[in-house]
């Protein structure tokens, strides 16, 4: 497909953004692993931001059932760099970066010792993943289904993007965390003990990173994600676990993430210099 004006970020999300807005263009994109709806929301003259819905349909997708192929091929023929979105449960308790917000709720305090923990994260409910583990399964994770090719995922998530994305957040005195998300098969919450293992090795908990993260590594497509931290995990939190919590933490903070991707996409036209990262050469030598 030819794009009649430059796409400066394509936003890859989950609840909240399977919805066509009247201010956007809705597209369809076509590649060999099924069409892809594309919404185009133009930020200044010639220039827009691209939404992909990571559940496709008026129908929720289950997350064990989305077509990461697809999606990530629709991102690698609009040809720029991608944002995820994902909502995420809190397992363990997490350092904050807070440069500079004047943090009301803990007057005495100093910010750089301040902890997120499952019991007070709603103060600060934005995680950007460093790093991985992957505990799904039965999900196609590859392009490369035929042949062997090892990619490179020593740095998942493109280090460029999330420099941008940290400084936005400085700017804006959002406070934010940092750290290693895993992922699960779902579509059923984890048990506590599944919580208690996983809580050794990753910070937050989530359904829908994986296998997305490594097929934009593949197709050589700068990365990153921001997380929207919605409920502690199963057994950390005074109530059950709800579809409803997830909702509702999107629904307060999706006017703070859409400032956060336009600040991001004003960045990247700005951009003066080329991504000083490896995502396009991440299956180099890689083929065997």
């Amino acid at each position: 497909m030819v794009f009649s004006k430059n796409v400066l970020l394509t936003v890859i999300g989950g609840v909240g953004y399977n919805e066509t807005a009247d201010h956007m263009e809705s597209k369809t994109i076509s590649t060999v692993y099924g069409n892809v709806s594309v919404l185009f929301f133009s930020i200044s003259e010639g220039n827009e931001i691209a939404f992909i819905s990571r559940h496709q349909g008026k129908n929720h997708v289950p997350p064990h059932k989305i077509n990461f192929l697809s999606l990530i091929e629709a991102a690698k023929q609009i040809k720029a760099p991608v944002l995820s979105v994902n909502s995420v449960g809190i397992m363990r308790n997490i350092p904050l970066i807070s440069n500079k917000a004047k943090l009301s709720s803990f007057p005495d305090s100093q910010t750089e010792d301040l902890i997120v923990t499952p019991d007070r994260f709603f103060d600060f409910p934005f995680f950007i993943p460093e790093d991985f583990i992957d505990m799904t399964k039965n999900r196609i994770g590859t392009f490369y289904d035929e042949q062997t090719v090892h990619t490179d995922m020593t740095d998942p998530y493109c280090s460029h993007l999330r420099n941008l994305i940290c400084s936005i957040f400085d700017e804006k005195e959002i406070s934010y965390s940092k750290g290693i998300y895993l992922c699960t098969q779902g579509p059923r919450f984890e048990t506590k003990a599944e919580i208690q293992m996983y809580a050794h090795f990753a910070d937050v908990v989530g359904m829908t990173g994986v296998p997305e993260v490594v097929l934009a590594k593949e197709a050589g497509l700068c990365y990153a994600s921001v997380c929207v931290i919605s409920n502690p995990a199963s057994g950390l939190g005074q109530n059950m676990l709800t579809a409803d919590e997830v909702k509702e933490s999107v629904k307060k903070t999706q006017k703070k993430v859409f400032e956060i991707i336009s600040d991001l996409a004003i960045s990247l036209k700005n951009q003066k210099t080329d991504f000083k990262c490896f995502c396009k050469k991440a299956t180099l030598n890689g083929k065997l």
